[in-house]
């Protein structure tokens, strides 16, 4: 994945200009505090690339229209690379200078660590749709009303970690080594999913490695030997890979995640007994069956003037991004107003949009929406669950 997304980013990087401002003072004035360069760049990468998409449909269309009128969206989008310092500098310019009620971003924690506070002064005054894992915990605190966090949290009581756990105790499953990265996110990952098997009434053993790791043998053949029923294996495609392939020759076929692709299933197919993994959407099938998904993809190679569609990395869209610049829209019309921040999040709250994905918020703020759980077998044969939402 890491040499696609090189690939993919140095093909697309012509492509930052073509959604400039709105040369418009009409008009409604998004923004967006993300990393679209550096080392942790992918999600903030297609976020931007999600939102940049829809604002140009969006004002092709003749733009959004409210009380009788047709507003552009301008978007400002300037890329953080991950540093928290540009990130508040970008921000309290949106805010002071721009006057900008509605930011997309971020979705890296230390950034959004880096501008809560000054945030929070503009509470009442602001909507931000921030998927950091960091702004899950103040949904629905004092001084936080302005967050919004539109992405399904892992163990919530909809989240796929919580349906994929079950999966896993139907399946009877009683142990579940947990082979994870030594950082910020896979101490958290850790610490959430250890609950969730607990009361499932599984066991867990747990291991760590460094980002730099390339020879997993030790550790695994240690996890071998306790003989889980499944490997829980971190959390990026840079490691998976490796750690599936070398699993395998340890006697290690049985593979359940929540984060990374299919890539390294695909790839040791001939090896691994199952597969079990959380994806978004996968847009490789979702094109051949889904006309809106194969009119999306097509959309955008045109205006990113890219023959490649990137879809290892396209799953990432749903992070505060495509769907939720049309929700902000069509909030706005059913609200009757640009401007009245209230009025729009009791619209964005209420509502379920059918878009790439079935998306709606929960009472707090937190985003639920649809997703797919793949499972592959030896030989590569694979099964899609589509889980939407539940009614309200």
């Amino acid at each position: 994945m890491r040499k696609s997304l090189l690939n993919f980013l140095a093909s697309a990087a012509l492509s930052f200009g073509l959604a400039s401002p709105v040369a418009a003072q009409d008009a409604i004035k998004i923004g967006q505090i993300e990393a679209q360069t550096g080392p942790s760049s992918s999600l903030g990468f297609m976020a931007t690339q999600g939102a940049k998409l829809a604002v140009h449909q969006i004002n092709q269309a003749g733009g959004v229209e409210v009380g009788g009128k047709k507003y552009p969206i301008d978007l400002d989008s300037p890329d953080t690379q991950g540093s928290p310092q540009q990130g508040l500098i970008q921000l309290k310019k949106m805010l002071e200078q721009d006057h900008r009620k509605y930011i997309f971003g971020p979705t890296l924690s230390n950034v959004f660590n880096g501008v809560r506070e000054y945030a929070r002064g503009y509470d009442g005054k602001l909507l931000m749709f921030a998927p950091a894992t960091a702004a899950h915990p103040e949904l629905g605190k004092p001084g936080y009303g302005f967050l919004l966090r539109p992405v399904l949290f892992d163990t919530a009581p909809e989240g796929f970690g919580t349906y994929m756990v079950e999966m896993l105790r139907s399946k009877g499953a009683k142990k579940v080594a947990i082979l994870m990265q030594n950082d910020a996110f896979g101490r958290f990952a850790v610490d959430i999913y250890k609950d969730s098997f607990a009361k499932a009434g599984i066991e867990i053993q747990t291991h760590w490695f460094e980002a730099s790791t390339k020879d997993y043998s030790a550790v695994l053949a240690r996890i071998a030997a306790w003989k889980p029923d499944y490997l829980f294996p971190g959390y990026t495609d840079a490691a998976l890979y490796d750690i599936v392939q070398q699993a395998t020759q340890l006697g290690l076929t049985k593979f359940w995640l929540v984060r990374g692709s299919l890539g390294p299933a695909i790839r040791n197919k001939a090896s691994i007994d199952e597969y079990i993994a959380y994806m978004p959407k996968y847009f490789e099938e979702a094109e051949k069956v889904d006309s809106k998904v194969a009119k999306f993809i097509k959309d955008y190679k045109d205006f990113f003037k890219v023959k490649d569609f990137p879809y290892d990395l396209a799953p990432l869209l749903f992070m505060a991004s495509y769907d939720h610049v049309f929700m902000l829209a069509e909030a706005m019309k059913r609200a009757g107003s640009i401007n009245d921040v209230a009025a729009i999040k009791k619209e964005l709250l209420s509502m379920t949009y059918d878009g790439l994905w079935v998306q709606k918020f929960d009472p707090v703020g937190g985003g639920i929406h649809s997703y797919e759980i793949a499972e592959m077998r030896r030989g590569g044969a694979l099964k899609m669950t589509l889980v939407k939402p539940a009614s309200k």
